[in-house]
């Protein structure tokens, strides 16, 4: 565990009426974040296209309490020597900065009357970082009337035209009758055609292991029985919690949600993102849970980022960056160990963890970032073997582990350098290196 670096510091942003004063960010950084800024949907430019590229590696859901009780939202600022959800708000602007990301998918919670809209928007937009909305429900079915529900979603487009990619509602197969789920879809799927047309419409994300993997795709297929127009959305969105080791089993899923969408007549142009994926990692086993290392989560995290990419997903982001306490009122559940920083409370207080120190799995994700941020090409060799191009002139990446295949990639020979999930790096020759369970990275010299 290291303690995280207090770069929340220099993202302290006061937010008064979607005006930002960067008091301790330089003028230059705001000048490249002012660049960086996404065209609105109706001023001008973009595009599609422009809501992808460049942006594979996100986070779900940064700087957001809002499924955690309100005494244990408090703790979990307090235990980081901050004041309120603004500042917390901030330091996550702080996270989304060091580790590199270039997105997030962002909820806005529907009360049945009013859109709940994060605080910290203004800064992602400030500083690079695209945002997903998500269009979130907090009733489980959809009302008879759906007008309130549209004339809001209608403002808030408005409201935020630089947000390029709406999604409707959020893991139908585990709250809702796919009936309501459809109607409540193609309500807000209209809206959006109607204010943006060139922005992304994203289906809900499948929660593709619950309550079983066959159940999770039968519910889909149901659903898009009703979706009667092919091209009602262009994003199809599948969601991936559940132990270390799952990298194939993964894949695999892809695999036949891709089936599904071609046999329910939705064609090759249907985008594949993971919004939403995550396993355990630390020192406390979750109620319920085996105990997984730092190192088992983050060496998933590579691999499941890694496998994705290269199996054409256009972007991947990890659920949290930072834990929850008290996720729904659940002590110690699941959703508490799941981020890559740890929040320092309950049994981690007991263990001397500090708030705020980052696991072995933010650091590995700064790295394959770092690594492989702006290729142009993802391709899987054989299991444990992936190649990442890139069209800059960079050397060729390769990540590395030992899935049971055996030798190294022909293009591997001669002195090789070799960075680790630390961001650690040895130069060896090829013949030496010998794969172990724990990616790492791989390059010619």
């Amino acid at each position: 565990m290291k303690p995280f670096p207090e770069i929340s510091l220099g993202y302290r942003m006061k937010l008064h009426h979607r005006k930002i004063s960067l008091a301790v960010v330089s003028m230059a950084a705001l000048a490249v974040a002012l660049v960086l800024a996404v065209p609105g949907c109706n001023g001008g430019g973009g595009g599609t296209e422009a809501a992808v590229a460049g942006n594979r590696f996100g986070v779900y859901s940064p700087g957001s309490l809002a499924e955690v009780p309100t005494s244990a939202a408090a703790a979990m600022i307090g235990a980081l020597g901050l004041e309120s959800l603004a500042d917390y708000e901030d330091y996550s602007l702080g996270i989304m900065t060091d580790l590199g990301v270039g997105w997030a998918r962002i909820d806005f919670s529907f009360d049945g009357w009013r859109f709940h809209e994060p605080g910290h928007l203004e800064g992602m937009r400030l500083l690079g970082i695209q945002v997903v909305g998500t269009a979130r429900p907090v009733n489980n079915f959809a009302p008879g009337d759906l007008s309130r529900f549209q004339e809001e979603l209608r403002r808030l487009i408005h409201r935020y035209p630089w947000i390029r990619a709406w999604q409707i509602g959020n893991e139908p197969n585990v709250h809702w009758e796919p009936a309501d789920y459809a109607r409540l879809f193609t309500a807000g799927q209209q809206v959006v055609r109607e204010e943006c047309p060139d922005c992304l419409v994203l289906l809900a994300g499948v929660a593709a292991r619950f309550p079983t993997p066959d159940d999770a795709l039968a519910y889909y297929d149901d659903l898009l029985s009703s979706i009667q127009d092919d091209r009602a959305f262009d994003v199809f969105d599948m969601h991936y919690y559940g132990p270390s080791g799952a990298d194939e089993e993964m894949l695999a899923a892809l695999e036949r949600y891709r089936e599904l969408l071609a046999a329910r007549g939705f064609g090759d142009s249907t985008g594949f993102w993971v919004t939403e994926t995550a396993t355990t990692g630390g020192p406390v086993a979750p109620a319920g849970v085996p105990l997984q290392s730092e190192e088992q989560q983050a060496a998933e995290l590579v691999r499941r980022f890694t496998t994705m990419l290269a199996a054409g997903v256009d972007r991947v982001a990890w659920a949290r960056p930072y834990e929850n306490y008290r996720y729904h009122g659940i002590e110690n559940g699941y959703y508490d160990h799941n981020a890559i920083i740890f929040n320092g409370l309950g049994a981690e207080a007991g263990m001397g963890v500090a708030a705020g120190a980052t696991k072995q799995a933010y650091r590995a994700y700064r790295a394959l970032i770092g690594r492989v941020d702006g290729f142009s090409s993802a391709q899987r060799l054989s299991p444990g073997f992936y190649r990442f191009g890139f069209d800059d002139g960079r050397a060729d990446v390769f990540v590395v582990w030992d899935a049971g295949s055996g030798a190294l990639p022909d293009q591997l020979q001669g002195t090789v350098l070799v960075t680790d999930l630390e961001g650690e790096q040895r130069r060896m020759d090829a013949g030496a290196l010998e794969p172990g369970s724990v990616p790492v990275f791989v390059e010619r010299v």
